[in-house]
């Protein structure tokens, strides 16, 4: 692939924004559309999804069904941004790539020194450790980032105002849905 533009413009920033905000709620709508197929009565916002009141699943092969929809729509995520980039040479593709790996790997990280995000609670249950998936989902993460930053020869300085743009986003979200939501 040839070498894109690589401008930091409104419409970047702005993509960044869209980027973020679609990632979390198409991540979170997996969780609840696999509880609604499980036949569940199911919520969302922002950044969590579960079951409406105090409901428990009825089985824990349920849960971890639904742990895992987040995560596995967000891996196809990252596979058809990276097509649709390979397809397009449209730079404004790269923050969902981006978003995709900052969130799972922020997850792991919030895994690691708290409670359990969906990689980490299946990987426990599966009885594999509990950092085992979320380090292969962020690896496979950040192996299509670097692939796609090489093919096109993104800079590095690129890739950090990327970073801190969805960086800044992906907190602001975080803190509105906690405080706001």
């Amino acid at each position: 692939m040839s070498n894109i533009t690589q401008k930091i413009s409104i419409k970047y920033i702005g993509i960044c924004v869209l980027a973020v905000l679609i990632s979390f709620v198409l991540h979170e709508g997996a969780h609840f559309l696999m509880g609604k197929a499980l036949g569940y009565d199911m919520w969302m916002d922002l950044n969590s999804a579960g079951i409406v009141g105090k409901g428990t699943f009825n089985t824990e092969w349920e849960r971890h069904l639904v742990s895992a929809a987040g995560p596995i729509f967000t891996i196809i995520q990252s596979i058809i941004i990276v097509y649709l980039l390979q397809k397009s040479k449209n730079l404004m593709w790269y923050p969902f790539l981006f978003t995709a790996l900052l969130m799972r790997f922020f997850a792991a990280v919030v895994s690691y020194v708290g409670e359990s995000n969906d990689e980490a609670r299946i990987s426990e249950w599966l009885g594999i450790g509990k950092m085992t998936l979320p380090i292969l989902v962020s690896a496979f993460l950040i192996y299509l980032t670097v692939m796609v930053t090489k093919r096109n020869k993104i800079s590095w300085q690129f890739n950090i105002v990327t970073f801190v743009l969805i960086s800044i986003n992906i907190t602001a979200l975080v803190y509105i849905n906690q405080f706001y939501l």
